[in-house]
């Protein structure tokens, strides 16, 4: 059994749908579960949705509607003849179209948006891609059952970020799935969208579904997890902002889980723990450039040493915290921690010397101002918001010689280096407004 994934720009429309099926059908031999992502674009038209619910703008929701459902009933008819099949498509899309639109009016009303309501309306869309790819599958006649994935990953109650209660979830898949291919050739379902234990609808961060996927396939014992993408591949660098990337040919589950958490876009961050657990390599292929082998994910002792690939984030600030005196600094960091957990407030890289706390944290959120106010209090605290981190991954990338003036004679000025503990990473904290010609320039040198 294998998993495969294929995320927005794979199913964007009815010629890259297309590409899907025809990957799914090469492998049919080998019992594909298959993962999709809402089409391209239609998760941030849902958040829109929610907003202008929020606002109470009853209009601006019916229009927003409107584009939903006309994008989805369109895509249909390109992809699948007159008949029953089409006729059952689309009025399951009308059916799920107005339930979301009675949801929204109900928004509307009161002028409140929760978490729990915001999970139901932005899982909307990997509903709607999976319900029209599963008829245009067995449009084609490929015998494929669509299965809820709210009935498999079952999570706590953190609604718009929800982490999977895994023994059950394991549970739930290995029961269900085997089930469900009595009589059908390929499984159908959703990635991103979860259920709480109390039957509400969750979702497992933004760009969940790789992480569904990779739950897929550790419950399964899957052979291997395919993550279709529009890049050929892990690259060096962003191909959005280089442009010579290189392609990786194999990485370690450690190595890639780095680079998403340092801010490489390619996996979700909690991807690779699933497959790692159960030894599943993961493939990570261009559904544009078929024939490309891609990138693999896989034990460590299969990857060479050195820099793998450039990550950066622009989208931190660096936080330095001073002792009041000159001792004490175990205790300050101790404080200063308990303070940002206890509000959620996620870091990034810490680093403390005798006297000074460096830390790095995601912009804007929930908490933050409360917890520097209490920080200020215990300690002399100094903000940075025109800082980014650039990071240098690499299988004992931290032993390369003559990486740190490297990177200086690129990026100038540097506020904090990180080494992490295991030898995978460099991390420097420097000015936003140069990172991108600085990760530009060190990838020329570095690769």
């Amino acid at each position: 059994m294998i998993i495969i994934k294929f995320g927005g720009t794979s199913v964007q429309d009815a010629q890259a749908i297309g590409h899907v099926m025809s990957i799914v059908e090469s492998r049919l031999a080998e019992k594909p579960v298959v993962v999709v992502s809402a089409l391209a674009r239609v998760t941030r038209l849902l958040v829109k949705i929610a907003d202008e619910a929020r606002m109470q703008n009853p209009r601006a929701v019916a229009t927003l509607m409107d584009q939903l459902r006309e994008r989805h009933i369109s895509l249909s008819r390109e992809l699948i003849g007159e008949g029953p099949l089409l006729d059952d498509c689309i009025s399951s899309i009308n059916s799920q179209c107005d339930s979301l639109s009675d949801f929204a009016e109900g928004v509307c009303r009161i002028g409140e948006l929760s978490l729990r309501s915001s999970a139901r309306i932005i899982s909307t869309g990997e509903m709607l891609s999976s319900t029209i790819i599963a008829a245009a599958m067995n449009y084609r006649g490929l015998k494929a059952k669509w299965l809820d994935a709210r009935r498999m990953i079952i999570t706590n109650d953190d609604y718009m970020n929800a982490r999977p209660d895994m023994e059950e979830t394991e549970g739930d898949i290995r029961w269900l799935i085997p089930e469900a291919f009595k009589g059908a050739d390929i499984i159908l379902t959703q990635g991103f969208v979860a259920s709480t234990k109390e039957g509400s609808t969750s979702v497992l961060g933004f760009e969940g579904s790789d992480y569904s996927a990779a739950i897929f396939g550790m419950a399964l014992r899957a052979s291997r997890v395919e993550i279709w993408t529009d890049v050929d591949g892990i690259r060096t660098a962003d191909p959005r902002v280089v442009e010579d990337t290189c392609r990786i040919e194999k990485i370690s589950y450690e190595e890639a889980a780095a680079m998403a958490w340092l801010g490489a876009r390619v996996l979700h961050p909690l991807t690779i723990e699933p497959a790692r657990s159960r030894n599943i390599p993961i493939y990570v292929k261009n559904s544009y450039n078929i024939p490309c082998e891609g990138s693999a994910v896989v034990r460590d002792e299969l990857s060479a040493e050195g820099p793998k690939s450039i990550a950066f984030r622009e989208d931190i600030d660096y936080l330095e915290v001073r002792s009041r005196t000159l001792t004490g600094t175990e205790l300050l960091a101790s404080k200063v921690m308990d303070i940002l957990s206890s509000r959620r407030i996620k870091i990034c890289l810490l680093n403390y010397s005798q006297a000074l706390i460096c830390l790095t944290l995601e912009k804007d959120q929930p908490g933050f101002d409360e917890a520097l106010s209490e920080i200020s209090a215990i300690g002399y605290a100094t903000l940075y918001r025109d800082k980014a981190q650039l990071s240098v991954v690499g299988k004992n990338v931290v032993e390369k010689e003559g990486l740190r003036d490297t990177v200086r004679s690129c990026t100038g000025k540097v506020a904090m280096i990180h080494d992490d503990p295991k030898g995978l990473s460099e991390s420097y904290v420097v000015d936003a407004a140069g990172v991108r010609d600085a990760v530009k320039e060190l990838h020329k040198r570095l690769f």
